[in-house]
């Protein structure tokens, strides 16, 4: 575990002081992440985070699902498994994540900032300003854009667009560090491997059963 107290909102961080036992990639990206959250009060910050917000799991769940019906009431098949697909991507990557987070305790920036603690260990707990690792809008997001690219590839390239931005207003807002997004992108994409292996598969199965 990484403690520490000599850090003072508004000054540049002291990273030795605030974790001494973290590796030396750890203090990297702590120094990154605080450095980029002291604009988190800035009004085009705010502004981003805010939209950024629609990448939660709530809102992912609601837009992926109305795609899914969309397409089922209209009789496109196309556009109900791109919903399907999405809406299943989703679900694998909130899965992953919250699975991670029960694993792993990491402090979030503003916490550091604010406080001037931080913690990172093995061993997750319920309180959110502890859960940094992974981020939830990273998996999701990615998780959305590549589910969606299997169908709409251009589509889709916009989404992964869409949700790398939305990485960045994560960090600048002081929820989490780079490498906890990145993880978090892994994670989605990983859960939308999972998911295509299994929309494949059934898929081949039921073309056998056919036969």
């Amino acid at each position: 575990m990484a403690r520490g107290g000599a850090l003072r909102p508004g000054m540049e961080p002291a990273v030795e002081a605030a974790a001494p036992d973290a590796n030396p990639v750890e203090k990297a990206d702590i120094q990154a992440g605080v450095k980029l959250a002291r604009w988190r009060d800035s009004r085009w910050v705010k502004a981003a985070a805010k939209a950024g917000d629609l990448g939660d799991q709530e809102p992912l769940y609601a837009l992926t699902g109305a795609v899914l019906v969309f397409g089922l009431l209209r009789r496109d098949r196309r556009v109900a498994e791109a919903g399907a697909r999405m809406l299943a991507a989703v679900a694998a990557a909130d899965f992953a994540k919250s699975t991670i987070k029960s694993w792993v305790t990491r402090t979030r920036p503003h916490v550091l900032m604010d406080e001037q603690e931080y913690d990172s260990e093995l061993g997750g707990g319920d309180e959110k300003p502890r859960q940094s690792f992974p981020s939830g809008h990273a998996a999701g997001g990615a998780a959305v854009a590549r589910a969606l690219s299997r169908l709409y590839p251009q589509a889709g390239l916009a989404a992964g667009a869409g949700a790398a931005a939305m990485g960045v207003t994560r960090v600048a807002k002081g929820a989490h560090y780079p490498l906890d997004v990145v993880a978090g992108a892994v994670v989605g994409l990983a859960a939308e491997a999972a998911v295509d292996l299994a929309f494949r598969t059934g898929r081949a199965a039921l073309s056998s059963s056919r036969r």
